[in-house]
């Protein structure tokens, strides 16, 4: 005996090529309600935003919002594109496809068998 309390079978093949660590990044980007409330805002808009038509939206300075983006653009939620000094903000696909898919399952209701 291995010293385990029991048997364990193989993980089936879906888990073992699930992207772990990607679905984490994403996890982690997305559990905080300020960069939610950021993320829905870009996906409103087809034209990149600016920073500073970000932060009229939440209860933060100028430096959280640009933190809290930096951690969405790092989970490849949204891109940035700089003009002068100023920098724009865009939602990508995979940020839409999440928000959507999120809002789905939440109006779906949580059954118990």
């Amino acid at each position: 005996m291995d010293g385990r309390c029991c048997p364990m079978e193989s993980p089936d093949a879906t888990v073992a090529t699930m992207p772990i660590s990607r679905i984490a990044s994403l996890a982690r980007a997305l559990a905080d309600e300020t960069r939610l409330t950021l993320l829905a805002l870009l996906t409103r808009y087809e034209e990149p935003l600016c920073v500073c038509h970000l932060v009229e939206h939440v209860p933060v300075g100028q430096p959280t919002v640009s933190h809290h983006l930096r951690v969405l653009r790092e989970a490849g939620l949204v891109t940035v594109e700089r003009r002068g000094t100023w920098a724009y903000y865009a939602a990508t696909p995979l940020a839409q496809n999440v928000l959507r898919q999120l809002s789905h399952l939440l109006a779906d209701p949580v059954t118990v068998p």
